[in-house]
């Protein structure tokens, strides 16, 4: 037998309301709450990323109501969600069968066809969702990132800033579009726009400070402590504009992943301290890394500075240059096959990864002792790309977990031959050669197909 609810416990509806205030109001029906009124309590509870409680209340709404489309079309996200997007296609298309009259309905499953590879396709979704409800703005911004990965920058362009003329503080278009624009070499825009990341990535409560003016010619007598906000690549990657801070005159800290401190430290350049992210330093200016370009005015592709120089520790390159000795005569050739994480559900990550036949048509001439200085490699993928190249392939991935040794070894190997990561960004501050691959759509610091990086002006780069 049941526990009748009491007049101050939670409606059993799931409303959030005390019984009560919603289905025991004086004069309101006694019945249970319907399966249709069960619905606003499954949307909060995948909200608030209960999705398993949610999948459970959307199944007991479809076996009372077979097709119900809210239901339908929230279950497929919550398939997606779990990595199924065959089964979250299937049943968001149900819904929009079902209620087509939904901008979200449209909207979602652009979102599951642009990160499945159907780019093409999820543009009719966006229009669809925008020719249901022209107000919702973030279709725009959806239609902007599908355009980019079919290489149609310029309409992206165009989408995003349809979206900013009718929402001028949507964080997330500002971001989108700075990297659209930096990609066509337009840096000018681009760093502006650029300032809103840290607000489009929850790192920000406001917008980028209106008043703000660049950094003068004349720094001397000024303190900075250069804040990170993104992963080692991207730290390693903006610090390129530290030399020009000193040199102007400046005194700087760094704050950020404490793996880098002893390779910061041999550089010379942050007297004041090489700290943890949240640590202080005393008067200084903190200026996050990633609005270095923008205070730098950082606008001519010529005139734009070389990657931080990096200085790989001594006794650490004399033992790898031991043992890449012993595993095989030179030239020794590393290599690296992904970086980023793969999408799961409706989060926007962008994986690089090539297969192992890729990797190997770029070095099979080479006649090498090969190195794997791949990051967590999965099961199997050192050995099918020994396959792929008829050759051993050295296992060095251990080395990644301290970046002043696989630093070492990035210095001492001949070559470097992979998709961009970290150790692209060691490699480069070592001035030493590279040939990068790069999946297509580029990283914006890749710049548009066609044209060398002047970020990395003597790298070797084959697009994919």
């Amino acid at each position: 037998m049941s526990t009748p609810v009491r007049r101050n416990d939670p409606c059993p509806c799931g409303s959030g309301l005390r019984y009560k205030e919603c289905h025991g109001k004086l004069g309101a029906s006694s019945a249970p709450p319907t399966p249709e009124a069960q619905i606003p309590r499954a949307l909060q509870l995948h909200q608030a990323g209960r999705v398993d409680e949610a999948e459970r209340i959307y199944r007991e709404v479809l076996a009372a109501i077979p097709g119900h489309a809210i239901a339908s079309h929230y279950l497929g996200m919550a398939a997606w969600h779990r990595g199924d997007p065959v089964e979250g296609e299937r049943l968001m298309r149900a819904s929009i069968a079902a209620d087509a009259s939904i901008a979200d309905f449209h909207n979602n499953l652009g979102l599951l066809l642009r990160d499945t590879g159907r780019a093409a396709e999820a543009l009719d979704c966006f229009a669809r969702t925008l020719a249901t409800d022209p107000a919702w703005i973030e279709a725009h911004s959806n239609r902007g990132l599908a355009l980019e990965s079919l290489g149609r920058f310029d309409e992206a362009v165009a989408e995003y800033r349809r979206a900013l003329a009718a929402a001028p503080q949507f964080a997330v278009v500002h971001q989108n579009l700075a990297r659209v624009l930096l990609t066509l070499g337009d840096f000018r825009e681009g760093w502006e726009h650029y300032r809103w990341r840290l607000a489009a990535q929850g790192l920000a409560r406001t917008a980028p400070d209106a008043a703000a003016t660049p950094l003068p010619a004349n720094l001397v007598g000024r303190r900075f402590a250069l804040i990170t906000e993104q992963g080692i690549g991207d730290v390693l990657f903006f610090l390129r504009f530290a030399p020009e801070l000193v040199r102007r005159g400046a005194r700087l800290a760094f704050h950020g992943d404490m793996r880098l401190a002893p390779l910061l430290a041999r550089t010379g350049l942050f007297e004041l301290a090489v700290l943890p992210e949240h640590a202080s330093t005393a008067d200084a200016e903190r200026i996050h890394i990633g609005d270095l370009p923008w205070l730098l005015e950082a606008h001519d592709a010529s005139a734009l500075p070389p990657p931080l120089p990096l200085t790989a520790d001594a006794p650490r390159v004399s033992r790898w240059r031991e043992t890449l000795a012993a595993w095989g005569p030179p030239p020794h050739v590393a290599l690296t096959w992904r970086a980023g994480l793969a999408a799961r559900g409706p989060a926007q990550v962008q994986l690089k990864a090539v297969v192992p036949a890729v990797l190997a048509d770029a070095v099979r001439d080479s006649h090498a002792t090969f190195v794997s200085v791949q990051r967590l490699p999965g099961d199997g993928e050192r050995e099918a790309l020994e396959q792929a190249l008829g050759a051993p392939v050295h296992d060095a991935s251990a080395a990644n977990d301290d970046l002043d040794e696989i630093l070492a070894l990035l210095a001492v190997v001949d070559d470097y031959v992979g998709v961009s990561n970290a150790n692209t960004h060691l490699r480069a501050g070592l001035g030493k050669p590279m040939h990068v691959l790069v999946p297509f759509p580029p990283e914006w610091r890749w710049m548009r197909p066609g044209e060398r990086s002047p970020w990395f002006p003597g790298v070797r780069i084959t697009r994919l």
